[in-house]
């Protein structure tokens, strides 16, 4: 599936020219690891994940204020997130939900490790359009949602917005190079710093409005 995702994305890229838009990012993420399932009922088939993820947050927005902010190396002053998410997508369209929980953490007795001292926390919740990567074979999909910081007493919701950026080889490349989506540039290398033990993570930007 890789190599197929990889060839959509090389002709998509020659065709269109990547003139899609490019939005200011705030925040960045990364799937470390994934539990899937599969449930088939009747004709419909469903892929359901939980996801354990962690990424930083540009400080000044809604859950990341600015005295939250840690300096991280090679990343400047950022909050730090871990996410456990889920979701549900109907495999005949792409579509589907997502929910789960965000922790913002901060390192408290080891700044060696990374942080782990929760300061903020709240959950989420929206719809996800996974289309293009499922029946187009081009390897990002979107979501649109909310999220609920439970600092807030009285009831109050942050639209966001996001896109997942799934990593693909090139069919044929031998040097195995594994790439991400870009709406700029076309596509771009996986960084070391965006991989989970060797492994290539799913990458999700979020812009929050």
């Amino acid at each position: 599936m890789a190599t197929r995702l990889g060839l959509r994305v090389l002709m998509l890229a020659v065709v269109l020219g990547w003139s899609g838009p490019a939005l200011a990012q705030d925040a960045k993420v990364y799937e470390l690891t994934e539990n899937m399932k599969l449930i088939a009922k009747g004709k419909t088939e469903r892929r359901t994940a939980t996801s354990e993820i962690m990424g930083f947050v540009r400080p000044g927005t809604a859950i990341c204020p600015d005295y939250l902010a840690q300096a991280v190396p090679g990343r400047g002053k950022v909050c730090t997130i871990n996410i456990t998410a889920s979701d549900n997508i109907n495999l005949s369209t792409g579509l589907g939900t997502l929910q789960g929980r965000y922790t913002v953490v901060v390192n408290k007795e080891n700044s060696t490790d990374s942080p782990e001292f929760v300061v903020s926390r709240g959950d989420f919740r929206g719809k996800m359009d996974f289309s293009p990567a499922i029946l187009a074979q081009i390897p990002y999909g979107t979501v649109v949602g909310t999220l609920d910081p439970d600092s807030h007493r009285d009831p109050y919701e942050v639209r966001f917005t996001g896109t997942f950026f799934l990593p693909f080889t090139f069919p044929g490349d031998p040097s195995g190079t594994v790439y991400y989506m870009d709406f700029t540039h076309g596509v771009v290398p996986v960084a070391d710093n965006e991989k989970a033990l060797g492994f290539a993570t799913v990458k999700f930007e979020i812009t929050f409005h």
